[in-house]
């Protein structure tokens, strides 16, 4: 494995974990509500952005 897939990995990992870590504060300040909708657009659609970034850097690092 390459040092630089390794690194863009971790890279994206913490992206990652950032990003679900907004995603859960963003829910939680809407959780009151008894309406069940996406409640946090824009939270989760970086989540999965960060999410599909994520699974590209993992299989470039197990493709080497």
């Amino acid at each position: 494995m390459k040092n630089e897939f390794i690194m863009s990995a971790e890279f994206e990992a913490t992206r990652f974990l950032d990003a679900v870590k907004v995603f859960k504060n963003a829910r939680q300040k809407i959780a009151c509500s008894d309406y069940i909708h996406e409640s946090s657009p824009i939270e989760s659609g970086t989540l999965k952005r960060a999410s599909l970034d994520l699974t590209r850097a993992l299989a470039k690092m197990r493709k080497v």
